[in-house]
């Protein structure tokens, strides 16, 4: 019984080595052609849902990088996907739009007890800080002018679809 033990254990250890062998010459692969790049930050992001009548429900993105995403849903100026740029001064304005509506002091949330409205959703993030408001009606007056700032970068002829 020892005789025939030796041999099975010897071709043990050496189909162990041969696979530690071959494992250790597979090359390693790069961090980048194992994983897709991260998305830029998101800066601001707007959410309009529907109502019951033909309120446009639509997501648009603003990445930190200046690059926009568009998702027309429902009575949206476009439906589909779509990507565009705002331009340094752009973007530059828009930051400074909510910079000076001090969008970090607005409440989290703006109702009344109307029906048959849309909500929209906002939020805003730099250096660190995230605020996200819901609006379904009774917002003040610069939250408004944000949105309105917002609705002029979707309507405005810079897309393409994605």
């Amino acid at each position: 019984m020892k005789t025939f033990r030796w041999p099975v254990l010897s071709f043990l250890a050496l189909a162990l080595g041969l696979s530690s062998a071959l494992a250790a010459c597979r090359r390693p692969t790069p961090p980048s052609a194992s994983k897709a790049p991260a998305p830029p930050p998101v800066l601001v992001r707007f959410e309009r849902t529907a109502c019951y009548g033909p309120c446009p429900v639509d997501v648009l993105t603003v990445f930190a990088d200046g690059r926009l995403r568009y998702e027309g849903r429902e009575n949206a100026p476009r439906q589909g996907q779509f990507g565009g740029q705002l331009s340094p001064s752009e973007q530059a304005a828009l930051v400074r739009a909510f910079e000076e509506a001090r969008f970090f002091d607005f409440a989290t949330s703006y109702k009344s007890r109307a029906t048959d409205l849309p909500t929209y959703y906002l939020t805003f993030s730099q250096a660190g800080r995230t605020h996200k408001v819901t609006d379904y009606d009774g917002a003040p007056a610069a939250l408004n002018a944000l949105e309105d700032q917002l609705e002029s970068i979707i309507d405005a002829p810079r897309w393409q679809p994605e």
